[in-house]
């Protein structure tokens, strides 16, 4: 039976417009921008346009508010939506001193810049006092530690006693990076310094960029940028999701219209709750096949005649949609690779040139997604099915059909006939560019028995159990790391109350990824099972243990990306070393060095004595307090350092070093 599967929107929870676009500029000069922009709007979100236009709020772009510049809209009304578009007028203006005004910024601002959102804050959503507090009792969400709670449900929040500069050396290129590349956000973290104050002051008229502290799964906050404040004024209304969210940088631009200095300034804000949004009308109504209805049609696969390529028996079939819910299955054509007549290259010559796709090749390279795609009709669209994952040239054709409509979806059996359930360097390419062009892939895995779709995170691909992908998408993960070496009964319970007490502070929306091995990372797997939570894993090619597949969600890697594999932990908010050796030695390495790079965000490092009194970890412990000694490392890695066997001491120092409640 087919089944539904989720979009982002649904798994947020919050109602928003795409990204507005700058569509004409009217005026500009280092004062003011003013131009018009245009936001699509789901038929949800038209209707709230339609009866609740108040409570459409316009959120900004964070990187354009990190870069000191205000943008503030019109407010939305019903007139000014033609179709599902509706174009609002705005102005972008300079507000915190130091950064760059808009006699630089300008020449951004030009038509086809993203400049921000419109959220709907549904007033049925919002939460009151005592709702905000059994939300934090339960673990729902990590406010910072120094959050007052009013009697109507607002938040007051203070930040960091720290203030963001940006780099002196920054060019107009560089700027030109931050405000249009995809991965901006993550630039921009290297151009702007954080430096530490006794107390956040911002002298009148002028303005600072902050940070607090805050982990959301269920809910999303609206900092509210309000009127004239002693407190501080937060730039246009932020909308903090549940999904962007979690994280010791949640920045904060504030700045002071009063007459008089602010001193540790408080930012208002509104919790609302995130709620399930009617997918009849958001949802694009995509099914896919079971893993069981794959597994027979697999059966039919095998069944026709062998190619006339004998290398490369990969045979590839077209599914129709149809009518009934098997999509046409059953009527599915099979096409199989090779040339029309028996191809009788030896074995030796074949092994030699097939991986040659020029002209030169000896090899004619006529694979099943070629006659395919002859075969297909401009007006409809189809499933793709193969038995391994596409090479070079099947990749091609797979792009030409998707761009030209017409296959929606690829489904494969294996990845590899060399490397079994491994994908190479080139194949991650591969599914990042089917994600790209709205190809939905599918994987129908015999690791675990079951079917996976691939699905983006955090800009990397994971393969997920259909079922589990919201719960993907929103939990907050944790790097398991560890030796494949067997724990002892000890070391396994241990293990088991470290999960305990991770799950109590931070609640149930949270998951492990491991290196899908034995020992720590196969017990963290059945620990986590146990307890409902969600468990994922790296896998690799090796031949010195065995692998865990019993996972709801996976990514597979062959020996050559060893340390490729290492950038999809990155998917995690934490990492956690237990016991381990030569591997584990080399990822605390990895881990550290990439904070100091700033490619992860500086959390406490644990060093989890799984089997002993804590002592497993001193040595590194030595080590790193040399390095700063020498100043060779950064102070900072010190304080991050936990090394413990106490599952407390670990909660401990999340909630003091995260600032949390």
């Amino acid at each position: 039976m087919a089944k539904k599967t989720w979009n982002n929107q649904t798994i947020r929870g919050v109602l928003q417009s795409d990204d507005g676009i700058i569509i004409d500029v009217l005026e500009s000069d280092r004062n003011n921008i003013i131009f018009y922009a245009s936001f699509k709007l789901s038929e949800l979100l038209i209707e709230e346009l339609k009866n609740k236009p108040e409570h459409l709020i316009f959120s900004e772009r964070s990187r354009i508010a990190r870069l000191g510049v205000q943008v503030v809209s019109e407010n939305p009304y019903i007139e000014a939506l033609k179709n599902d578009t509706i174009t609002l007028k705005l102005t972008a203006s300079p507000v915190i001193p130091g950064y760059p005004g808009l006699d630089v910024l300008k020449e951004f601002f030009v038509d086809g810049l993203p400049i921000g959102r419109f959220v709907f804050c549904d007033p049925e959503a919002l939460l009151t006092s005592d709702e905000v507090i059994e939300a934090i009792e339960s673990s729902e969400l990590k406010l910072p530690a120094s959050t007052n709670i009013s009697s109507d449900g607002s938040i007051f929040i203070a930040s960091h006693k720290v203030v963001y500069e940006l780099k002196k050396s920054i060019d107009s290129e560089t700027l030109g990076k931050i405000l249009l590349k995809e991965d901006g956000r993550e630039i921009l973290n290297r151009y702007q310094i954080r430096k530490k104050v006794k107390s956040v002051i911002i002298p009148p008229s002028e303005g600072v960029i902050t940070t607090c502290s805050m982990y959301l799964n269920d809910h999303y906050v609206v900092l509210q940028s309000g009127n004239e404040s002693s407190l501080g004024r937060h730039l246009p209304a932020t909308i903090l999701d549940p999904i962007k969210t979690r994280g010791i940088r949640i920045y904060l631009e504030i700045v002071n219209r009063s007459n008089y200095p602010i001193v540790n300034p408080l930012i208002s804000a509104k919790i609302y709750r995130a709620s399930k949004i009617k997918d009849s009308v958001t949802n694009k109504k995509t099914s896919h096949f079971s893993y069981s209805d794959m597994r027979i049609f697999e059966k039919k696969l095998k069944a026709v005649p062998p190619s006339t390529c004998y290398f490369l028996d990969k045979p590839g079939a077209m599914i129709q949609d149809g009518q009934d819910s098997s999509r046409g299955i059953d009527s599915a054509q099979i096409f199989m690779n090779g040339p029309e007549k028996e191809c009788h290259v030896n074995k030796a010559k074949c092994a030699a040139c097939r991986e040659d796709f020029s002209r030169k090749s000896s090899c004619s390279h006529i694979y099943s997604t070629h006659k395919i795609k002859e075969q297909l009709e401009n007006d409809k669209s189809s499933t793709l099915v193969l038995k391994y994952f596409p090479n070079s040239s099947e990749h091609h054709d797979i792009i030409d059909m998707a761009c030209d409509g017409r296959i929606h979806s690829l489904y494969f059996f294996e990845p590899s006939w060399e490397y079994g359930p491994f994908l190479s360097q080139i194949d991650h390419t591969r599914l990042e560019d089917y994600h790209a062009f709205g190809l939905d892939v599918y994987w129908v895995s015999s690791l675990n028995k079951s079917l996976m779709v691939h699905t983006i995170r955090d800009r990397k691909g994971y393969f997920v159990i259909p079922d589990r992908l919201a719960d993907f998408q929103k939990s907050m993960l944790f790097a398991f790391y560890g030796s494949n070496k067997e724990l002892s009964k000890e070391g396994v319970i241990r293990l088991g109350k470290l999960m305990d007490a991770l799950i109590s502070f931070w609640g149930k929306n949270i998951g492990i990824v491991t290196g899908g091995g034995s020992g720590v990372m196969g017990h963290a797997n059945i620990l986590a099972r146990e307890r409902g939570i969600l468990s994922g894993a790296n896998f690799l090619d090796i031949t010195d243990q065995t692998m865990t597949t019993d996972v709801d969600f996976c990514q597979v890697f062959q020996s050559s990306c060893r340390h490729s594999r290492q950038k999809w932990f990155e998917i995690t908010s934490f990492p956690i070393f237990n016991v381990g050796g030569l591997g584990s030695l080399e990822e605390v390495g990895i881990t550290v060095c990439n904070m100091k790079l700033s490619i992860l965000e500086p959390v406490p490092i644990i060093l989890f004595d799984t089997e002993g009194d804590g002592s497993f970890w001193s040595g590194m412990e030595k080590q790193i307090k040399d390095m700063v000694k020498q100043e060779r490392a950064p102070a900072w890695i010190i304080d991050n350092l936990v090394i413990t066997n106490n599952p407390q001491v670990v909660i401990d120092a999340y909630r003091e070093r995260l600032h949390l409640f």
